[in-house]
């Protein structure tokens, strides 16, 4: 692990995420991982770094990227409110970390047993507000969905290219579970 008196950065974060990958696996290292993030949340001029001063507001843009681990860390802000609908990220793992304003988070389990499209009932299970500089991690096939403010900025480190994946989406009311596919909305 790396140690260090200077503010830590996006590249030690990266070579901490490798060793921990390397030496504990996922998700047996995510706990260990979302500490990494909370270290890098607390450094106060990533934004200004990456995205100007004032911070311009990127939908994602990423901060760093570990070909060894296939590991991307990524920064969302965004201008105005949103959430999204319960989803999961497929294949890919992740941990969100709050910059930027709390972040409400809520973690669904799958009542009907399925684990693919289809019928799908949902049950919320933990529903909480991620205050800036906590991060919390997600294996893969989690369902989550989250709730943002104006002017928010979050983190999002992602074990693998989320972008490129098929993931799932769940529309409460309808009670169905449909694939997404994120390359195609690229």
């Amino acid at each position: 692990m790396t140690t260090t008196t200077e503010t830590y950065n996006v590249q030690q974060f990266l070579t901490d995420t490798r060793a921990t990958i390397e030496s504990k696996g996922v998700p047996h290292g995510l706990a260990e991982i979302r500490g990494h993030l909370e270290r890098l949340l607390a450094n106060g001029e990533l934004l200004r770094e990456y995205l100007g001063d004032p911070a311009r507001y990127p939908e994602r843009a990423t901060l760093g990227y570990d070909p060894d681990t296939d590991v991307y860390v990524l920064v969302h802000g965004r201008a105005k409110s949103g959430k999204s609908v319960p989803h999961d990220h497929g294949p890919c793992w992740v941990v969100y970390g709050a910059y930027r304003h709390a972040t409400r988070m809520r973690r669904w389990r799958r009542l009907d047993g399925g684990q693919g499209p289809g019928h799908a009932e949902l049950e919320m299970s933990k529903d909480w507000a991620l205050e800036p500089g906590h991060a919390d991690a997600f294996a893969p096939g989690d369902i989550h969905s989250i709730e943002y403010p104006d002017d928010a900025f979050f983190v999002r480190v992602t074990g693998g290219d989320v972008e490129s994946q098929s993931t799932l989406r769940f529309d409460l009311d309808q009670k169905l579970a449909t694939v997404y596919d994120r390359a195609q909305k690229r």
